[in-house]
């Protein structure tokens, strides 16, 4: 019930959100080597920039949702940036408190994001600019992976009751997770 309610509260700022999107030169294969870069350093500086506020409440997580504040994105996208001897953005520890709702609400945009990434791992081997990394350890999880993550999460989810306003908390964690990919959209 609360992941319908955080899409529908969610879909105007996530399609805003998406068209800044380097992917999209994925998405039609014509994207170079430099703006590949960019595209993971700002997706590492979104994903880090998240990984902190969830491990500065990591005490807030509830047990159901610990699983899902890994890390595993921002260490994925790190792994490639070094692979192509990128700069690694660095990331400001944070010290800001949320509810577990709230909390929600940013690994509810960081897990459903690997969903599009399926998407873009599809068109990645038709950019003829990337042919040469032979692995992407960020774009390169397989469907079965990501849907079996995303189950365990929506159980995960739906196993709780939410109050009125611990859903409208998960609303604005989302949007707070939304505006920080916006954000790290505009890192070059």
């Amino acid at each position: 019930m609360i992941l319908k309610h955080l899409k529908k509260q969610t879909e105007t700022l996530h399609k805003k959100t998406e068209e800044d999107n380097l992917a999209k030169y994925i998405l039609d294969h014509s994207i170079d080597r430099e703006t590949y870069k960019r595209l993971l350093q700002q997706n590492y500086l979104a994903y880090a920039r998240i990984d902190a506020l969830l491990a500065s409440n990591a005490s807030i997580l509830t047990t159901e949702l610990k699983p899902f504040a890994d890390k595993a994105k921002s260490s994925a996208l790190a792994e490639d940036l070094k692979r192509l001897n990128a700069e690694i953005p660095q990331v400001d520890p944070v010290k800001d408190s949320y509810s577990a709702a709230f909390l929600l609400g940013l690994i509810y945009v960081v897990e459903g994001s690997m969903m599009g990434g399926l998407l873009i791992r599809k068109n990645l081997e038709a950019c003829t600019h990337l042919e040469d990394i032979e692995q992407h350890h960020f774009f390169g999880k397989s469907a079965p992976e990501v849907m079996q993550r995303w189950k365990a999460f929506t159980q995960a989810v739906e196993s709780q009751t939410y109050t009125k306003e611990e859903q409208q908390q998960a609303v604005d964690g989302a949007h707070t997770a939304f505006n920080i990919f916006k954000d790290s959209y505009s890192y070059a």
